[in-house]
């Protein structure tokens, strides 16, 4: 689970605890940043995290929770770099909510459809014209890469992932 600056904490929470680490599930969940240490989170909270991008070079999935402003700028260069290399060894990424301007801005998403929080979907569809927003569905499988609209329908998602 890659966790932004302004990440939300219902968007974090989502894939960590459907894939949550335990006996009877084969996942090994990590949740990193930019780099270890503290994130400053979305609504008053922050995240300290364990791990930074060298995580996603072993990830199968991961996840980019929503954060706030994502129509504002685009994720560190590190963070495209590093999902798109991710992505180029064969993990799906899944963004829930406005994570989609995360996974918008490495090109992974142009010419396919997405979606995003419906607050957010005209702004993605104007600051990535290429990518074919959908914001009447509650997520996206584009196969390696997957969206999902507000927080709620993260869970959607994930369950969907699960299958």
């Amino acid at each position: 689970v890659l966790v932004l600056e302004g990440a939300k904490p219902l968007d974090v929470g989502i894939p960590a605890q459907v894939f949550t680490t335990r006996a009877s599930m084969p996942y090994d969940v990590r949740v990193c940043g930019a780099e270890p240490g503290v994130v400053a989170g979305g609504d008053g909270l922050s995240y300290q995290v364990a791990h930074g991008l060298d995580a996603l070079a072993w990830a199968d999935i991961v996840f980019v929770p929503g954060y706030r402003f994502p129509d504002r700028e685009d994720p560190p260069e590190a963070v495209v770099d590093a999902l798109v290399a991710a992505h180029d060894r064969g993990a799906r990424l899944a963004a829930i909510s406005t994570g989609a301007f995360a996974l918008a801005a490495t090109g992974l998403l142009d010419g396919k459809r997405a979606t995003t929080h419906w607050h957010y979907a005209r702004a993605l569809a104007a600051k990535r014209p290429l990518v074919r927003v959908d914001e009447n569905v509650l997520f996206v499988d584009e196969g390696s890469v997957l969206t999902s609209a507000g927080a709620a329908s993260g869970i959607d998602l994930c369950l969907h992932i699960l299958r």
